[in-house]
């Protein structure tokens, strides 16, 4: 698995990191976010649903575990497992009947580790006394290749 890093500056940056990203997704690709409370994620998944011309309002589904946005293309579902304790509760909610035809974004992904079938891992670390954000890459999976994302992201250099 290879991964790189970009580090964003505010959440204006955080946004349009994955609205460069978010052309190279489609139905069926799954990506997890990681990452301590206020890292970034949410603000990752405005970015993304923004790119692909979602109009509605993009909230944090902690609440309601998950959110699906209206774009021009797919929908996509966000999910956030933060407040979801085993992964047979989460298999009751039967999100995963879903997955085929969304772009799905899970905030707290990594929570069980290998459960998942992620196309894409960004991990957010804040760094301290500072607005900036640390973003790691990975793309554990055959399907996306790292090098085409990071090209994408030139605009930030790490």
């Amino acid at each position: 698995m290879k991964e790189f890093q970009f580090v964003s500056g505010s959440e204006e940056e955080t946004r349009e990191i994955a609205s460069l990203l978010s052309p190279l997704f489609r139905a069926g690709d799954v990506i997890v976010l990681d990452g301590e409370l206020g890292a970034g994620k949410t603000c990752f998944v405005k970015g993304f649903a923004e790119a692909r011309g979602c109009t509605g309002e993009v909230t944090s589904p902690t609440f309601s575990i998950a959110n699906f946005y209206r774009t021009t293309g797919e929908e996509i579902l966000h999910v956030d497992l933060y407040r979801v304790e085993t992964t047979g509760e989460y298999e009751d909610l039967g999100l995963e009947d879903y997955f085929p035809r969304v772009v799905t974004l899970v905030e707290w992904g990594l929570k069980f580790p290998g459960w998942l079938d992620a196309s894409l891992v960004v991990s957010f670390r804040r760094e301290a006394g500072s607005d900036r954000r640390v973003m790691t890459f990975r793309c554990p999976g055959e399907r996306l290749d790292v090098e085409k994302l990071a090209s994408r992201l030139t605009l930030f250099p790490c």
